[in-house]
């Protein structure tokens, strides 16, 4: 059987009197989709931030591929491959996306410290940058300013940032917010393209995205761990339905 790719064990962050994450204990394995859904301020975004090194935990552990990360700092964590995009979406916006992809992929050079050697003379970096574009879709747009094109574009390009790092583990903290029906349509699928080579870790709150992509999802409510099972078990439980003050199946 599979080990988890990441762990968390009585996982906690507590900001004085609030306690954000309570004792949350999840294995996230690997090649799967799990999303994380609950109600607002039910600690998800503190979560993602505690698995990526944003946040340092006030008690708990993380593994990641059986290291323990649980007070890695986010460059630590990122270089060991766990790749995160935020809610508000993070570019340079005079840059063009290619230049974009250009600076994740540079960022995994071993040494940052070659001030008088030419950016362009990097053929790994150029070959990790122009893949990226490729695959979040985005080869047309290389020479076009991140800040002229459109948010689920925008979107895109972060998350071929992210690939530029070539991270086995996507932290994703709700890649469809404020976008149409037909941009959500084209993230749904990239994002089911790429569970086919990265494990992902979503936080979304559409939940028919959620319910169409994910292969387990994690119930969270008062930082607590209310229930994880697959779409099937969670959209029929009555715990989860009950959690969310009576509202039917089709809101949950």
């Amino acid at each position: 059987m599979a080990e988890p790719l990441l762990q968390t064990c009585a996982l906690t962050k507590s900001f004085g009197a609030i306690h954000a994450v309570q004792n949350v204990t999840i294995d996230f394995m690997p090649g799967e989709i799990h999303a994380i859904i609950g109600p607002n301020g039910a600690g998800k975004t503190t979560l993602i931030n505690l698995l990526s090194g944003d946040l340092e935990p006030t008690a708990g552990e993380i593994m990641f591929r059986g290291v323990d990360i649980t007070r890695s700092p986010v460059d630590r964590v990122s270089q060991m491959g766990i790749g995160r995009s935020y809610q508000k979406t993070n570019l340079f916006t005079d840059f063009t996306c290619l230049e974009n992809c250009w600076l994740g992929a540079q960022s995994r050079l071993s040494s940052s410290f070659r001030f008088f050697r030419n950016a362009l003379d990097y053929d790994e970096v150029r070959e990790r940058a122009f893949r990226a574009l490729e695959l979040c879709g985005l080869t047309h747009r290389r020479h076009v300013a991140a800040g002229t094109i459109s948010h689920g574009e925008q979107r895109q390009l972060e998350i071929g940032m992210m690939l530029a790092t070539e991270p086995g583990l996507l932290l994703l903290d709700e890649p469809l917010a404020g976008m149409g029906t037909n941009e959500a349509a084209e993230i749904i699928k990239l994002l089911k393209m790429l569970s086919k080579d990265h494990t992902l870790i979503l936080i979304e709150h559409d939940m028919d995205a959620v319910f169409a992509i994910a292969d387990v999802l994690t119930v969270i409510v008062n930082g607590r761990v209310l229930e994880t099972g697959t779409p099937h078990e969670i959209h029929n439980s009555a715990t989860v339905r009950e959690a969310y003050l009576g509202a039917p199946e089709e809101a949950i």
